[in-house]
C-alpha cells in the first residue's frame, strides 16, 4: 500500500512539476511577444499580462507543492543539524504538522476564495471566471497535504523516489 502510494506521489510530483516547467516558459514567451508587440510592432498585446498572471498563481501553488516534497522548500536546516537527531526528527514532525496546518486551512479558505470569486470576469477575458484561475489554491494546497501525508507515512530514509534526490554532499563537508 504504501508503495502504491508513494508511486502515485511521485506521478502527481511530476506533474507538478511540468505544469510549473510549462507555466514558466509560456510566461516567458508570453511577456517577451508583449513587449515586443508594444515596442516594434506598436500595438499592446492586451492578453500578455493576464495570462501571464494566471500563470504565475498556478505556478506558486503547485511549484510550492512540489518544492516541498523535494525538500527545497525554505527551513532552518541550521538548527535542525545543531541539535541531537532525536530533536531533529522531532522538529520535522513539527515541521510537518504546521505544514498539515497551513494546508487545511489554505483548502478551506481558498475553497471560499474560489466560492467569493467565481462569478467575476476579468475585463480582458470576459468567458474566464476569477474563482477559476483560484482553484490552483485549494488544489495546490491539497496536493501539498498529500505530500506531508506521504512524508509521515514513509520514514525518511526510505522517502527516496525516482524523482527526488537526495543531495547529501553539503553535509558531508
Amino acid at each position: 500500500m504504501r508503495d502504491r502510494y508513494v508511486a502515485a506521489m511521485d506521478k502527481l510530483y511530476m506533474a507538478c512539476v511540468f505544469l510549473c516547467c510549462v507555466s514558466v516558459v509560456v510566461m516567458t514567451v508570453l511577456i517577451a511577444f508583449g513587449v515586443f508587440s508594444r515596442y516594434v510592432l506598436h500595438i499592446g498585446a492586451f492578453y500578455s499580462e493576464p495570462l501571464s498572471i494566471f500563470l504565475a498563481v498556478q505556478l506558486t501553488f503547485y511549484g510550492a507543492a512540489a518544492c516541498y516534497r523535494a525538500d527545497a522548500h525554505l527551513r532552518l536546516e541550521i538548527v535542525e543539524n545543531a541539535v541531537p537527531p532525536a530533536v531533529g526528527r522531532v522538529l520535522r514532525m513539527v515541521i510537518d504538522l504546521l505544514m498539515a496546518g497551513v494546508s487545511v486551512f489554505m483548502i478551506f479558505y481558498g475553497a471560499k476564495l474560489v466560492d467569493a470569486t467565481f462569478f467575476q470576469s476579468y475585463p480582458e477575458f470576459e468567458y474566464v471566471r476569477v474563482g477559476v484561475v483560484y482553484t490552483s489554491i485549494p488544489l495546490g494546497s491539497l496536493v501539498t497535504l498529500l505530500f506531508v501525508v506521504e512524508k509521515a507515512l514513509v520514514a525518511p530514509r526510505a522517502r527516496a523516489s525516482a524523482f527526488v534526490q537526495d543531495d547529501t554532499s553539503e553535509r558531508a563537508i
